[in-house]
């Protein structure tokens, strides 16, 4: 049995992009600015922390042309998508560009999704008199009664040639909605600025592709329709489909409040009807909910009935047969401990408290048959030694100041004993872990241990007769960075188990972290190159046998999943390939798609 069971949520303990020490990020250009009462003079940190607003004065110039620059890229594919006049973008004289839709080739098509990419990108440069041309082209490829969505668009790096000089570069990800299909654009870029008089002040000089992908599959091919099947429950738009901070302020501060949306959910067939039914965990204050499968696909909800509808902070459960009596059971984690609910298969559970050691909060649950035995073990992740607010990771890409992650030993008649140390599970076990699966990497018949830890290296705990050894760092398997999530299959065709991790990606801290002349500038340039790496994105790590790992995140294209949390591994289109769902997103300021 894998976990988590939900893709787990991550604290950022250092806001923005890699460290409020190592960077300033500006606040949106709606924010308004720190106001006092007439009469009333700013103190000087609040004259300080007004400063700091503005990038340029912590004298990152980058960032500041960071902030220019994207309104107007965004209004230029706008332009180009919608075929209008470029009327509201700048110019340079000496403008040039690539061809905006170079000749492409199929490199899969099954059927349902076309993929097409550009093998090649022409040498060949265009002026401005040329530009409406290559705008028609770019829109030859859009359907006429297309209607775009929005423009994500990631400023990766920025490049400073001379003082009124520089070089983005970007990552572009829209699509076109028509009757019947949906076009993506994948699309990385170069673009050239010139500065006209300030740095707010700028003109296009240059607009050159260097990778270019369409997608062509059917509209809906993944349709949302959690309306029509959760219509019915109590309550499905006044709690459910609100935000988290909608409820934040208005349950008792008593029961832990979450400000994240740090909760879980899992799928089993509880009634064993052959369907599988969801349970889903809201936040502290607010009833976790049982859903059951019924004809029609609609879901019935049915969690106070069955005694699972806790007010509890929950952030993480599993449906599972615990206890070996051939129905499904469901373990719940509750701050420091999970409570395990044996299914009575007369419509009830009984619930029981699995004491944890210690007093940190669990993430993320996930459960195997560990030690050979024929019963289900329970191994815990938690992330935060004494608190979310007391303990900053230490140090910052390869913190050791985490919580203590549990393992419980099955012992048989619904007793669970933790058995930490005495398996092995006890070393290296001080990181800040958000998620763990169970999978035989090295194909030995037995349950491997795959630890996704935030802010530094993962751990794998290979299962070497009931007891473990971390051999994370000798199999190529750590992945220093800020993991999040795995999840494990045969990406490759070769007959092993291939890991797939989601870290974050941060376009902020790329544009920052990569500057060797300004990022820790003095400083120990191996230390330099993990900061880099932090900010990368997902990895994909090829098993090449017996649990020996090789990164081929870079050839795969694996990079680019944007805020990375939990993943999976996933059938989508029948051609016996795994392919991989990855969630990502942040909290974040107004601006819409800021991360």
């Amino acid at each position: 049995m894998n976990g988590p069971a939900h893709p787990p949520v991550r604290h950022r303990l250092i806001a923005a992009a890699l460290a409020t020490s190592l960077l300033t990020l500006p606040l949106p250009a709606q924010q308004e600015s720190f106001q006092v009462r007439p009469g009333r003079e700013l103190p000087a940190f609040a004259l300080d922390n007004e400063r700091r607003i503005d990038p340029e004065y912590d004298a990152w110039r980058s960032e500041a042309l960071h902030d220019a620059a994207k309104p107007v890229l965004k209004q230029f594919f706008h332009d180009l998508a919608e075929g209008h006049d470029f009327a509201s973008v700048t110019f340079a004289q000496d403008f040039q560009c690539s061809v905006l839709r170079p000749d492409l080739e199929t490199v899969h098509n099954d059927g349902t999704i076309a993929v097409r990419r550009a093998a090649v990108i022409p040498a060949e440069r265009y002026g401005l008199a040329e530009l409406a041309r290559l705008a028609q082209e770019f829109r030859a490829a859009v359907p006429a009664d297309a209607a775009l969505g929005t423009f994500v668009l990631k400023l990766v790096s920025v490049q400073l040639d001379a003082a009124d000089r520089f070089r983005i570069r970007a990552y572009l990800h829209t699509h076109a909605a028509a009757p019947g299909l949906t076009l993506q654009w994948n699309v990385e870029l170069e673009t050239f600025w010139t500065v006209i008089s300030t740095d707010q002040d700028l003109a296009l000089s240059g607009v050159e592709l260097i990778q270019y992908e369409e997608v062509l599959g059917p509209a809906g091919l993944l349709p949302d329709y959690a309306q029509q099947v959760f219509a019915a429950t109590p309550d499905w738009s006044t709690q459910i489909l609100t935000g988290t901070e909608a409820w934040t302020a208005r349950v008792d501060k008593l029961f832990g409040r979450s400000f994240l949306g740090t909760q879980g959910l899992a799928v089993g067939d509880v009634d064993g009807d052959g369907r599988d039914d969801l349970y889903f965990c809201q936040q502290a204050g607010l009833p976790n909910r049982l859903w059951l499968s019924r004809d029609g696909g609609a879901a019935e909800e049915v969690s106070a009935r069955m005694g699972v509808d806790f007010l509890d902070k929950t952030r993480s459960a599993l449906i599972a047969d615990f206890d070996n009596d051939g129905r499904q059971d469901l373990a719940i984690s509750f701050g420091m401990d999970v409570a395990l609910c044996w299914n009575t298969g007369d419509g009830r559970f009984e619930t029981a408290r699995v004491r944890g050691s210690g007093n940190d909060e669990i993430y993320s649950i996930a459960a195997a048959d560990a030690d050979g035995d024929g019963d289900l073990d329970l191994y815990a992740c938690r992330y935060i030694s004494g608190g979310l607010l007391s303990a900053v990771p230490s140090p910052y890409h390869d913190a050791t100041n985490g919580a203590k992650n549990v393992f419980w030993r099955n012992e048989g008649a619904r007793e669970f004993r933790v058995a930490t140390d005495e398996v092995g599970l006890g070393h290296d076990n001080n990181r800040f872990s958000l998620a763990a699966v169970w999978e035989d990497l090295d194909d030995d018949g037995d349950a491997d241990l795959y630890v996704v830890n935030d802010f530094g290296r993962n751990c794998l705990y290979l299962n070497e007769g009931g007891k473990f050894r971390n051999v994370a760092a000798e199999r190529n398997a750590e992945d220093l960075s800020a993991g999040m999530g795995a999840t494990i299959a045969d990406a490759d065709g070769d007959g092993d188990l291939d890991i797939y991790v989601t870290n974050m990606f941060s376009s902020a801290g790329r544009r920052i972290a990569t500057q060797d002349d300004r990022f820790m500038q003095g400083g120990n340039q191996d230390l330099h190159q993990y900061f880099v790496r932090h900010a990368r994105g997902n990895s994909l790590l090829l098993n090449d046998g017996n649990a020996h790992f090789t990164d081929a995140t870079d050839q795969s294209g694996a990079a680019t999943g944007l805020w990375g949390w939990g993943s999976l591994f996933f059938e989508l289109d029948n051609d016996g390939l795994p392919d991989i769902y990855a969630p990502n997103g942040f909290l974040t300021n107004p601006e819409p798609d800021d991360l």
